[in-house]
């Protein structure tokens, strides 16, 4: 692991390159584990071991360069604080579309945050898939029923990535009311967009669930195409293998 002084070094560095190298080495400090969803153990002593750098991200936030710009947004999603989310909520709204993404991203670290999800919620209607995709994956840990109408969007994108970011957020923030929405999804008139439905419901589904895919997917069950039809039989063997394990 980088010294803090060699990272001190890099971040205040005018070199784009070293400067990037530095911004990085923070952000592999402090990042939530992307498996777990936790910070490091050591978070804040790292965090404060590098206080003095704040204002430096600040300056590196607002830099002609692009590419520092998005390393920046990355970090400050890990650095929290008032000032980090001011300039956060700024790039989430910059020209490039990678620094705008990214920013977008960091903006689940602020869930109670109206600014912040008034951000994400704008980036998940972006005509950019990137900013639609960070946007659902970053919509999972903020509440109102506006969060679940944007994720039910997304779960029908055009993209598919946005589609399966849609998807692995309701899964970790699953409701009753989901069920419903989900079966309403299997008559949808564009069924190749179906994908991450089918895949979420496997997911989250139950044993009533698991008897309406059967249904869907039912070789008798012409008004499908045989990909949706393939899909449910999968989704409701799922569900069928996670009752039985409990």
């Amino acid at each position: 692991m980088s010294s803090h002084a060699t990272i001190l070094r890099e971040v205040r560095s005018a070199d784009g390159d070293a400067c990037a190298r530095g911004l990085r080495r923070v952000t592999q400090l402090l990042a939530t584990d992307s498996v777990h969803g936790k910070r490091p153990a050591d978070w804040q002593a790292q965090r404060d071991a590098l206080a003095e750098l704040e204002p430096r991200f600040l300056e590196l936030a607002q830099s002609s360069d692009a590419v520092l710009r998005e390393l920046t947004a990355d970090l400050l999603g890990s650095w929290l604080g008032d000032a980090a989310l001011a300039a956060l909520l700024v790039l989430a709204r910059d020209e490039a579309e990678r620094v705008r993404a990214s920013a977008v991203g960091a903006l689940e670290a602020w869930p109670n945050d109206p600014a912040a999800k008034e951000a994400v919620l704008d980036a998940a209607q972006s005509n950019k898939w990137t900013i639609r995709m960070r946007a659902v994956r970053a919509l999972y840990p903020f509440a109102g029923q506006e969060v679940v109408d944007a994720l039910f969007s997304g779960l029908i994108d055009d993209d598919s990535y946005v589609r399966q970011g849609a998807a692995d957020s309701l899964a970790r923030r699953p409701l009753p009311e989901f069920h419903a929405r989900l079966r309403r999804l299997a008559d949808y008139p564009a069924p190749h967009m179906l994908d991450a439905a089918m895949d979420l419901f496997g997911t989250i589904g139950t044993a009533e669930d698991a008897v309406f895919l059967a249904k869907t997917g039912s070789w008798l069950n012409l008004s499908q195409p045989s990909f949706v039809r393939a899909w449910a039989r999968k989704a409701a063997k799922r569900i069928r293998e996670r009752l039985a394990a409990r």
